[in-house]
């Protein structure tokens, strides 16, 4: 299997994933009784009223676009706190900062007292970046280790490059760089990668045959500089939690309740991180739509959330399809589009906004043709109405040049 292809878990040198326990999770039954005074629940339709309240078991949330995630996401973490659950005992996890702030925000105004401050909430890499810190000795760091920005990441590539004499027209830094952000979320070490005929094989063909030893270095450099880049937030968790059981226990025991949004984005680095921490409880829950995920360029695996209830056989599934935001043409346009997926949970949006004006299609020759298109469009739907009424999203940002010409 190819490496940088894979990421699955499945490469056997993959020396930090380890095998997981893919036995039944404990099977928890225990239905919640709701309160039907808990202000809370008022507003919530009957597919987010039941994610919310049944929170005591594994759970998959399949949340299709616009269907109230957020707002399920945060009811559930509030309702659980108004229950009794200690709120130093949830880990929410979410993608950026401002969602884990926006999240804490609305948990707030739910709980007047101030309890959500307790909540462990961030990213992936702020929570674990503090868990790192406060462990850093069990893994041969201190607690002060500096935390690379990407141009201090490419500026070590760049001297190891030259120090080896290599060609700097193919070692680029942004090649390299971007290869060993991969290996580390796919929990390949330098020392696994190295000794892998394959990765040789891959690098030879890609005319880095190299790479392995700048890896090698790169890494061996960091540590010796007491540096970590973004990546190892990662990578060195897990071998926090695969080479120090105490803080292993310590941290499933504290964390009865996980919740990650965002799922299907997660790659394999922070797959067995949540594998590891929800081992004692079980009780973690996915927040996420298969049809949205856009990560795979970045190591993201939508196998992750496809293959959640193999992980948790116990767990329950619950689907919020009704869209807030849309008509239902363009739903079923969406739903048409979906349904071609190959690997995917079934769901299908619907709305109660009405059926909306029909999906226009058109087909350019080129990039002018679009453009034009769109800015003749434009003039010719205005009807009186500002042009910053008018919003026009594109896929990359070599479109805007002929974009921006033709709306002068």
């Amino acid at each position: 299997m190819s490496l940088l292809s894979g990421c699955d878990g499945s490469v056997k040198f993959s020396e930090i994933g380890g095998t997981l326990s893919k036995g039944r999770a404990k099977s928890i039954n225990f239905a919640v009784m709701e309160s039907k005074e808990s202000p809370i629940l008022q507003g919530l339709n009957p597919a987010q009223r039941d994610a919310v309240v049944n929170y005591d078991s594994p759970s998959l949330i399949i949340a299709g676009a616009g269907s109230g995630k957020t707002r399920v996401l945060t009811s559930r973490i509030a309702y659980m706190i108004e229950q009794g659950v200690k709120p130093w005992n949830i880990l929410a996890l979410t993608f950026t900062n401002k969602a884990a702030e926006s999240m804490r925000e609305r948990i707030a105004q739910m709980l007047p007292d101030n309890r959500s401050r307790y909540i462990r909430m961030g990213t992936f890499h702020s929570v674990f970046s503090r868990i790192l810190r406060e462990n850093a000795g069990k893994i041969g760091f201190t607690d002060s280790f500096t935390i690379y920005e990407p141009s201090d990441c490419k500026n070590l590539i760049k001297t190891i490059v030259r120090e080896l004499n290599l060609p700097d027209e193919k070692y680029k830094p942004n090649l390299l760089s971007s290869r060993i952000s991969y290996a580390k979320n796919c929990l390949v070490t330098p020392g696994a990668y190295l000794a892998n005929s394959t990765c040789a094989a891959e690098d030879r063909q890609a005319q880095i045959p190299e790479f392995g030893n700048i890896y090698n270095i790169y890494c061996q450099r960091c540590k010796r500089n007491g540096a970590m880049d973004f990546d190892d937030l990662l990578l060195q968790t897990n071998i926090l939690l695969r080479d120090a059981p105490d803080v292993l226990a310590r941290y499933q025991e504290l964390f009865k309740y996980i919740l990650v949004d965002e799922y299907q984005d997660t790659n394999y680095a922070q797959y067995v991180i949540i594998r590891r921490l929800s081992q004692l409880h079980s009780r973690v829950c996915v927040v996420g739509d298969d049809a949205q995920s856009i990560y795979s360029f970045r190591g993201a695996k939508i196998e992750n959330i496809l293959s959640f209830q193999k992980d948790f056989p116990a767990a329950r599934v619950f689907k919020l399809e009704q869209n807030y935001r849309s008509t239902q043409c363009i739903l079923d346009a969406a739903n048409a589009v979906i349904a071609n997926n190959h690997s995917r949970k079934g769901k299908k949006l619907w709305t109660e906004n009405g059926q909306g004006d029909r999906v226009r299609i058109y087909e350019a020759s080129d990039g002018v043709e679009e453009a034009n298109y769109v800015a003749n469009r434009i003039l010719t739907d205005s009807h009186g109405q500002n042009y910053g009424d008018f919003a026009v999203l594109y896929r990359m940002n070599a479109q805007s040049n002929a974009l921006e010409y033709a709306l002068k």
